[in-house]
């Protein structure tokens, strides 16, 4: 939407604040589907638009008549929204909030203990049979069938073999202390 005086300079502002106001009002529509493709909360995307009409009212003296309104406005909101993600980066939470969003982390200690002393047994204590067949399928992540090839034995083999050497190693593990 763009604005040409039609009036003398004097009458000009009243007529051009008039206009300005409509054509505010009547792009709200083209601003919520904006603002709720950059917020994707339909209260954010709310609370974008409702702050751009606000800013867009309070510096309706710096828009200069005869530019596109549509674009200056979505560059308010974009603006906003810019503003407001990177205040929300900065935010440190506090109180019932860090409660509510369960910010607690899972101790790793104890497992990446037991993955230390797992690599541990399977290098020093298991057999290379076993040893070969753990590298082979979990670790490297070859499928049953290329283990069977690498191995030199049969699929049936290689799932018999992979299923006692964890049952070996989780004995050797848990009979550790940590």
């Amino acid at each position: 939407m763009t604005y040409h005086p039609k009036s003398p300079p004097f009458e000009a502002s009243a007529t051009a604040s008039c206009d300005f106001e409509h054509d505010l009002l009547a792009l709200q529509p083209a601003l919520r589907a904006f603002a709720r493709k950059l917020a994707r909360q339909e209260c954010d995307a709310e609370d974008l638009v409702q702050g751009t009409i606000l800013k867009a009212l309070a510096a309706q003296g710096r828009f200069q008549l005869g530019t596109n309104l549509k674009a200056w406005l979505f560059t308010i909101l974009r603006n906003s929204f810019n503003s407001r993600w990177r205040t929300s980066c900065r935010e440190v939470l506090t109180g019932p909030e860090v409660m509510e969003m369960g910010a607690s982390t899972p101790a790793t200690q104890e497992t990446e203990l037991w993955a230390r002393e797992a690599a541990k047994c399977l290098i020093h204590d298991l057999s290379p049979a076993h040893r070969e067949i753990l590298i082979l399928v979990p670790v490297l992540g070859l499928s049953y069938d290329e283990a069977a090839e690498a191995s030199g034995c049969t699929v049936g083999t290689v799932k018999s073999r992979l299923n006692r050497a964890r049952a070996v190693l989780a004995a050797l593990v848990d009979g550790k202390e940590l």
